[in-house]
């Protein structure tokens, strides 16, 4: 089997949080454990300053062969009016890029990113058939709407875009129980799509680090 990670949660502001941590982490442990399978990481080539430092964690782990990286137009950040062309050809050369790796399974590992910088993510508008899974940290924003999303139409109309990719997943790995019980409602989804895969840090029962605030 031939797995494509989508890195942009270690190249974006996210990487400076629990996210990008998590995304490295992830994709590490991925790569450890791939066995006969085959792992290949997609990298944003909007974010150059990111690819060698990616490169280097790896460099015991994975062949160089296997980093690729996708370049697109930019800026497409949609916090900026007038990115929308360039945003909607990023996500299809994105997508087309992936497809062309031929994966059997795509895992994306920030979805909601590209408000505020040139990441690019999106599902089911190229490759339609290739199974995606995605890593679920929460849906804040669409359980308080009055305070994340009605005050700025923008963000709104990228969060619920956003939220049309997140429904197009095969499989969510959410970080926790709540989270997965937080998305099971709200997003209209089979329970058997939402997979918890338990990211918290407990050094006792009650003594937990959700992995978004380390």
């Amino acid at each position: 089997m031939r797995i494509v990670i989508d890195m942009q949660g270690a190249q974006t502001e996210s990487r400076f949080r629990g996210i990008g941590r998590y995304t490295m982490a992830f994709a590490q442990a991925v790569v450890r454990n791939r066995g006969q399978h085959e792992v290949l990481l997609a990298l944003n080539g909007m974010f150059p300053e990111t690819i060698e430092p990616i490169r280097a964690a790896f460099a015991d782990l994975l062949p160089q062969k296997n980093i690729r990286v996708w370049n697109a137009p930019g800026p497409v950040k949609e916090v900026e009016s007038g990115n929308e062309t360039r945003r909607e050809i990023a996500e299809l050369l994105r997508e087309a890029f992936i497809a062309s790796l031929n994966p059997d399974v795509i895992h994306i590992t920030s979805l909601f990113e590209g408000y505020v910088d040139d990441a690019v993510t999106s599902i089911g508008r190229f490759d339609k058939t290739t199974p995606v899974s995605v890593t679920l940290y929460d849906l804040i924003p669409l359980l308080n709407p009055e305070q994340y999303l009605q005050p700025n139409p923008r963000y709104q109309a990228y969060y619920q875009r956003k939220i049309g990719s997140l429904k197009k997943a095969s499989l969510m790995l959410a970080i926790s129980d709540y989270a997965k019980k937080e998305a099971l409602a709200p997003l209209a989804v089979d329970e058997d799509k939402v997979v918890s895969v338990s990211t918290a840090i407990c050094q006792v029962p009650d003594d937990c680090i959700d992995p978004r605030r380390r």
